[in-house]
């Protein structure tokens, strides 16, 4: 009973560390301008487990006509803080992890699936939503207009039951990670060793946001740092992302894929190398110099591949706007933002080779110095 007890502690704690991080991301971003706080919060957090959300209203005038808008995107800060927080709180105790994995893996979808049911609220558009893409549009072929162009107050809702085969499947992985760290020591070692790095880069993204940004840049970092983190890590190995558009307003966003390397391959390099110095401190290799940063090489690389595949498969982000009159539906823009995850997988590989050997010798580098220097 106390194992039951402590897997609902673990899922009740994640699901509210999924809720602080979102709220306070939205509140930075004044998303109170646009709908209840509340709502918009329990929509984020269902968002975060691969949800998706709708909204829908029609605009003022009086004509019969509806707009639509689907939107597809995990804001992974949300997700990870929920992961970090359960995962921690799974490890307190070596024993009984199944039985509270296995208490988290019901209770956290079912609380998700609350807070689904509870996203909902009314969205309040400015006067002229959509102008832009219609005068756009309207510069390449003509005077284009949007039906009913004034104030929109749109209805929105997200869907249960992704919500829950997304929170599902996310405690399992987690539960997965946590049985690893358990049974393999180097595992365990590997998460103990970027742990803090990991930490002060947030913190640090935090602050440059803040003061580079102000408040709106430090919201949207809170609630997307791994997908901003990871993108640019891939960026700088040599992935491109891709932005495509679709619909009857497609020419308002051609598409268009975001250029890899340049200055960005300095920051791939200094996140990567940090990892693999942080994590040859933390672990017992034996052999010389060489076969050290070998085995971390081999070690690391895979490690770094999976990440990065998993960051760009969960970074995808989709948005279709589609208007509806007399019956027939128009698909008016739709948007992708994506990457190849075999592209990632590969480039993890390489890029995680190389900070894994760098990093091993680097690490024994400060290790020797910093011996002499205490003589």
């Amino acid at each position: 009973m106390r194992e039951v007890i402590r897997g609902l502690v673990a899922a009740a704690a994640a699901l509210l560390a999924m809720a602080g991080v979102a709220a306070a991301g939205l509140a930075l971003l004044g998303a109170g301008r646009v709908g209840g706080l509340g709502g918009l919060t329990a929509a984020a957090v269902a968002l975060a487990v691969g949800g998706s959300a709708e909204a829908g209203g029609t605009p003022a005038g009086g004509l019969p006509v509806a707009v639509r808008v689907g939107l597809e995107v995990m804001p992974l800060g949300v997700s990870l803080a929920g992961a970090v927080v359960l995962g921690s709180l799974l490890l307190r105790r070596g024993d009984g992890l199944l039985v509270r994995g296995a208490v988290a893996a019901v209770a956290l979808p079912a609380g998700l699936a609350v807070l689904a049911l509870l996203a909902r609220g009314t969205l309040t558009m400015p006067d002229g939503v959509g102008a832009g893409a219609a005068g756009a549009c309207g510069r390449a072929a003509g005077p284009v207009r949007l039906p009913g162009s004034g104030r929109l107050d749109a209805g929105f809702s997200v869907a249960v039951g992704p919500v829950v085969v997304g929170a599902t499947a996310g405690v399992l992985v987690v539960v997965g990670v946590c049985w690893l760290v358990t049974r393999f020591p180097a595992v365990a070692a590997g998460v103990r060793a970027v742990r803090w790095p990991a930490v002060g880069l947030a913190v640090l993204c935090l602050a440059v946001a803040w003061t580079f940004g102000g408040t709106a840049a430090a919201g949207g970092v809170l609630l997307a740092l791994p997908q901003l983190l990871g993108g640019a890590v891939l960026l700088g190995l040599g992935v491109p992302w891709t932005i495509g558009s679709s619909g009857a307003f497609s020419c308002a966003l051609p598409a268009l894929p975001v250029s890899p390397g340049g200055p960005l391959l300095g920051l791939s390099a200094v996140v990567l190398l940090g990892c693999g110095v942080a994590v040859a401190a933390r672990t017992r290799r034996s052999g010389g110099p060489l076969r050290r940063a070998a085995g971390l090489a081999v070690r690391f690389a895979p490690a770094t591949a999976a990440v990065l595949a998993v960051v760009t498969l969960l970074s995808r982000i989709s948005a279709d706007v589609t208007v509806s009159a007399f019956g027939f539906s128009l698909p008016v823009f739709a948007v992708r933002l994506t990457a190849n995850p075999l592209l990632a997988l590969v480039a993890g590989l390489g890029g995680g080779a190389v900070a894994g050997f760098a990093g091993s010798l680097l690490a024994d580098a400060i290790s020797v110095s910093s011996r002499a220097w205490k003589r």
